[in-house]
């Protein structure tokens, strides 16, 4: 039985586990549900080409499952890019996005996360400070 250690993620966001061998697989399941486990080709490298599939048993070690809150982490980095850039930064309060709307939207995000998820990189305070630059409050 093949013993299977989770490594990292490949440059496709493919989780990449490598056997007791040196040789990298990769869950073209991207760490949801049951993993579909393919050889990397070549087999020393993270980032080379799934090929075949995985026969006989194994056990994963650390296995690897995609945050439930990526997207909604992904959005509210877009949500404060869009903010901190098209209105705040360097365009000086473009038209181009709906500030208003970005901020509600980046609110309702953040207020859905669990309370012990909530990113370290965009706290409530500073989302009440894009409210209070924009002039919304």
């Amino acid at each position: 039985m093949k013993e299977l250690t989770f490594v990292g993620l490949d440059r496709f966001d493919r989780p990449a586990y490598k056997d007791e061998n040196g040789g990298f697989w990769k869950d073209l399941n991207f760490g949801k549900g049951e993993p579909d486990l393919h050889r990397s080709s070549p087999a020393d490298d993270i980032d080379g080409e799934p090929d075949y599939r995985i026969t006989g048993g194994y056990t994963l070690i650390n296995q690897y499952r995609e945050n439930p809150y990526r997207f909604s982490y992904m959005m509210l980095d877009k949500l404060r890019a869009d903010c901190e850039t098209y209105f705040l930064g360097i365009s000086n309060r473009s038209r181009t996005i709906d500030i208003a709307g970005t901020i509600a939207e980046m609110k309702e995000r953040w207020n859905n996360l669990p309370e012990d998820g909530k990113p370290e990189w965009l706290t409530w305070e500073k989302i009440m400070r894009y409210e209070r630059e924009a002039e919304l409050i």
